[in-house]
């Protein structure tokens, strides 16, 4: 009996065939890491983007990022550690000079959102940075510092924006993210403006920025030239990279000298009772000490 309103279908023939999986050689390590990067919503997962990245000028920093450096387009965290906590100078320090590498790379002006009236335009050269391509914003709330960020992000004719904010939650933070992607403009947040309790609890939330870094001071080194080698050194920071999209944490010690950052080394003092000892005990003392040479020379 014949069914009205209601279709056959052969599955077996509807079925559209499913191509075959091309070998992992074929596909490269390039493009494994380009189908990565779309399943992540990376900012450089189109393959028509030459945005490029903007680079620390530290080998071992940048070849651990993916990429190569700090993607543009994206939002990027930064936060102070240890007793620079609440100030987060060190942070600021270390956005300046990476502004000022972008900088370098094309022109346009720099918008800094500030909380506080401390940034002190005379010190900007200092880091490479040119003061004459910044535009000063002074904001006391919050909220309005995150909305005038988003809106700057906006306009392509910036090469880069810098907001200080307390609070960022998830979904502000996934506005910005997508803001920057779209203008390809690379965004950066400084966590200031409260207790260090507060900044480290608000700082310790998850938002949706492309890297999250923890930077402070370190103790620096005497300089052993000096009459009194007993006053510091160049003055060295830790670096901590605790959350990145697409690659791995990691800390490093660096030091500044005349023309940037450098790497920092690690002397390891010898003990004082190895200081003076030789390589290898004579000849005749090995001898005088195994008993089995006392017999054979005797």
């Amino acid at each position: 009996m014949e069914q009205k309103g209601i279709m056959k279908h052969d599955l077996t023939r509807s079925r559209p065939a499913l191509a075959a999986a091309p070998p992992l050689a074929a596909v490269g390590l390039a493009g494994l890491r380009r189908q990565v990067a779309l399943l992540e919503k990376l900012p450089q997962a189109n393959a028509g983007e030459t945005r490029g990245n903007l680079t620390w000028g530290l080998g071992s920093i940048d070849r651990h990022l993916p990429g190569g450096g700090l993607a543009l387009g994206a939002l990027h965290e930064f936060v102070g550690h240890g007793p620079d906590l609440e100030e987060a100078s060190l942070a600021a320090a270390a956005v300046t000079r990476l502004v000022s590498h972008r900088q370098q790379q094309g022109n346009g002006s720099t918008l800094w959102i500030a909380r506080q009236r401390d940034l002190y335009a005379r010190a900007l050269p200092e880091r490479g940075f040119d003061p004459d391509r910044l535009l000063h914003l002074r904001i006391n709330r919050n909220a309005d510092a995150l909305w005038a960020m988003e809106e700057a992000l906006r306009c392509t004719g910036l090469n880069a924006v810098v907001a200080e904010v307390s609070a960022l939650d998830l979904t502000q933070s996934r506005r910005l993210q997508l803001a920057a992607e779209k203008s390809g403009v690379p965004a950066f947040i400084i966590r200031r403006g409260g207790r260090a309790d507060q900044l480290r609890q608000l700082s310790a939330q998850p938002i949706a920025a492309v890297t999250r870094w923890r930077i402070g001071p370190a103790p620096s080194l005497g300089i052993a030239a000096l009459p009194h080698p007993t006053l510091p050194g160049a003055a060295r920071w830790h670096i901590e990279l605790w959350r990145c999209r697409g690659g791995r944490p990691g800390t490093w010690l660096i030091e500044e000298h005349e023309d940037g950052w450098r790497e920092a080394t690690f002397p390891q003092p010898v003990a004082a009772a190895l200081a003076d000892r030789s390589l290898a005990p004579p000849a005749a003392s090995v001898a005088a000490s195994e008993p089995g040479i006392k017999r054979a020379a005797g």
